[in-house]
């Protein structure tokens, strides 16, 4: 008789619509939590920990339902979820197979998480990378930024723009020295 205990072994396969030959296959515990699944996609795809992200739990239609959060927000009494202390056989079943990993809120920019498989096991410690395989999407879209901070120039240039000198003189008249 085999000493240890029996786990479930849940096997995600994540998936990027940005970046279509991106591939990431892990493994980990079902009573591992969302951030240990979390800290795993982060150092597999060498994002900068500081970043927000967030876990739902998409409904039948792929629309966001429950939240699983990186910070505790708790807002207006709704049941809410964090990552620290949310595991992952709370929320993931054969039944409820997706999850979505929002990595960067602000751009509403996500990696699809998918259930392939529960093993029984009894030998997995830590989660585990089993397959890291194409290019994964950046963490922070830089174009975006440089494209928003172009676009708030040209609205700042705007309020500066008088116009033509003549319809200056046609709405305001000449300015008289003092």
């Amino acid at each position: 008789m085999q000493s240890g205990r029996e786990v479930m072994i849940y096997q995600f396969r994540i998936n990027s619509q940005e970046s279509k030959q991106f591939q990431l296959e892990i493994e980990l515990d079902g009573r591992n939590t969302f951030f240990d699944l979390h800290n795993t996609i982060q150092a597999s795809l060498r994002f900068q920990s500081f970043q927000l992200a967030s876990f739902f739990v998409p409904d039948s239609t792929g629309r966001k339902q429950v939240e699983i959060s990186l910070l505790d927000f708790g807002v207006n009494g709704k049941p809410f979820f964090i990552m620290q202390k949310t595991r992952i056989d709370e929320f993931v079943s054969a039944e409820n197979p997706y999850l979505i990993y929002t990595f960067d809120l602000f751009n509403d920019r996500s990696l699809f998480v998918e259930l392939t498989g529960i093993n029984m096991e009894n030998n997995l410690k830590e989660p585990f990378v089993k397959l890291n395989r194409g290019e994964a999407p950046v963490q922070v879209l830089e174009e975006t930024v440089a494209e928003q901070d172009l676009s708030l120039r040209g609205e700042e240039e705007a309020v500066y723009d008088y116009g033509i000198l003549e319809d200056y003189y046609e709405i305001f008249g000449e300015m008289e020295d003092f």
